[in-house]
């Protein structure tokens, strides 16, 4: 039985990322997924807290999550 998953609370979501070292690459996929949901996001608070750990990171994680880099294996 194929169903439809989607994230929910993307804000906190990846707050609480944040505040576990996740990597950028990370992020980008969470945000990647959030982009893809249709539960309402705060977006501006959501860059705010990339731009808070990242202040030149925001447009490298919205470029991956954008195009679905995020989810690429890196080379082995």
């Amino acid at each position: 039985m194929a169903g439809h998953f989607e994230i929910m609370a993307v804000e906190a979501t990846i707050e609480n990322e944040i505040k576990q070292g996740l990597t950028q690459r990370d992020i980008a996929q969470t945000y990647a997924l959030g982009l893809r949901s249709s539960a309402k996001t705060d977006w501006a608070k959501v860059n705010a807290l990339i731009l808070a750990r990242w202040p030149k990171g925001l447009e490298r994680i919205k470029k991956m999550a954008h195009s679905g880099k995020c989810f690429d294996q890196p080379p082995a």
